[in-house]
């Protein structure tokens, strides 16, 4: 399904913003002048700005414009949870080096307690992935992911290396459309300090999301796992 003309205003904006075309503190240009670049209407461009307003990538002033007031990272770290990003846009957006071994692909059949914790059905055919993933071949977290098998066609070893959610989109065409995340900090497990060079920290952030498609299906359920000394958590209040 092709995406919706504002989609691919707000795609080009928030890239220009991302990569300083647009820098922080700047007023976009005019209204007028947007419009004729997008050869769109005012009230697409508009719902366009509103999405950029909502995530705090831009706020409007009445009288003056559209300001810039995104700042780039000054420090790696993940978990920032900025919208639906995948590992490796999160990595390319902010010029780190991006790296995943999967360490677990298999076909299970989800049991009543894996129902329990996931919310997917009893009896459904699931894809378990276990994956490392690292910045600057430094590693920083372990992905726990399971895949709703009927959801995903045929997803490979290969795809979750690289991006299940670019495989999802550009091969499969998918819309991934929201999700519900859960944030919480637990006590280390000998999984972890395997994996992960905790020093001396004896926890990680854990966050637990369940991610749905533009039919409403829940097609993914992850935990991950992240070193605290890289994990950050952002969100945007309004009053």
């Amino acid at each position: 399904m092709p995406k919706a003309r504002f989609e691919n205003i707000y795609q080009d904006l928030k890239a220009k913003v991302l990569d300083g075309t647009y820098g922080y503190q700047s007023f976009l240009p005019p209204e007028t002048e947007l419009t004729a670049s997008y050869t769109c209407s005012r009230n697409t461009l508009r719902r366009a700005l509103s999405m950029l307003s909502d995530e705090a990538y831009l706020q409007p002033i009445h009288g003056r414009g559209v300001r810039v007031i995104w700042q780039k990272q000054t420090h790696d770290i993940l978990g920032s949870l900025e919208g639906l990003e995948s590992f490796q846009e999160y990595a390319q957006r902010n010029g780190l080096i991006p790296y995943t071994e999967v360490k677990q692909f298999e076909t299970i059949v989800c049991s009543d307690a894996l129902a329990y914790h996931t919310g997917f059905t009893a009896g459904e055919r699931l894809i378990r992935i276990v994956r490392i993933r690292g910045l600057n071949g430094i590693p920083r977290q372990i992905d726990h992911d399971y895949l709703l098998e009927s959801a995903v066609g045929r997803l490979s070893k290969e795809d979750a290396r690289h991006s299940i959610f670019s495989y999802l989109e550009e091969t499969l065409g998918m819309r991934i459309l929201k999700s519900k995340r859960q944030i919480t900090v637990e006590l280390a497990t000998d999984e972890d300090f395997s994996y992960l060079d905790l020093g001396t920290f004896n926890c990680v952030a854990v966050t637990e999301s369940h991610s749905f498609n533009s039919d409403g299906i829940m097609f993914e359920f992850t935990q991950t796992r992240s070193h605290p000394a890289t994990f950050c958590y952002n969100v945007i209040s309004k009053r």
